[in-house]
């Protein structure tokens, strides 16, 4: 069967809304108006998830036992109570299957390993290979950096980019070797650009900077 996984995922995510709506019926109604952004969120994954998945995002989902989570909180993080679009669903996979902490934070299912190299960093330059066609607002230890896609482009041809620290006049420039090395510690799509924190490569042991605006990987 050409689309088994795709199959499989849509028979996952039943199932997963079946757990939820069992949990669901035991609330009060107070309870379920706290809840009606998870329910909502839940309700739309269902529904509208499987347009935006291709044969090889399905199998990547079915590593989990619970897909219909991932989506539903990544939904109400970037997305909330608003209307729903296509497009919005196709930037949330990307996102989700981007994040490297997706398997710590969620369950594998029965009998699946952890993805080989999996907390291995992702460097700035394979993050915008990853994303064609996106425009980037970084926070960078050189400062703020905001790169078009045609600018994106650019850097990863060799050209240096102005980084400032927070007021445009006092801009400086950052080669693209030093950018493109660095990590990528935290990132959120939001509308049609992503919002990034990048640091110098570190030692997995070592926490992670802060960042001000609460940009999370997932």
């Amino acid at each position: 069967m050409e689309n088994k996984y795709q199959v499989l995922l849509y028979d996952r995510l039943q199932e997963n809304y079946a757990a939820f709506v069992s949990q669901w019926s035991a609330m009060s109604p107070p309870e379920l108006v706290e809840r009606a952004e998870e329910i909502y969120a839940a309700q739309m994954v269902k529904e509208h998830l499987m347009r935006s998945v291709d044969e090889q995002q399905a199998e990547w989902f079915l590593r989990f036992e619970n897909p219909l989570e991932i989506m539903k909180d990544k939904w109400i993080n970037e997305n909330g109570m608003e209307m729903v679009h296509d497009e919005d669903f196709t930037h949330a996979v990307w996102a989700v299957m981007d994040c490297q902490d997706t398997e710590s934070l969620y369950p594998l299912a029965p009998g699946v390993e952890p993805t080989p190299g999996r907390d291995d960093p992702v460097t700035v330059r394979e993050f915008i290979e990853r994303h064609p066609g996106a425009s980037f607002d970084m926070m960078t230890p050189g400062g703020f950096v905001y790169l078009t896609p045609e600018r994106a482009k650019l850097l990863l041809a060799g050209q240096s980019v102005k980084g400032h620290p927070g007021e445009i006049e006092y801009a400086m420039e950052i080669t693209a070797d030093e950018l493109l090395n660095q990590e990528v510690i935290r990132a959120n799509f939001n509308g049609d650009e992503w919002h990034m924190l990048s640091d110098e490569i570190r030692e997995m042991t070592q926490k992670p900077p802060t960042l001000d605006q609460g940009v999370t990987m997932c």
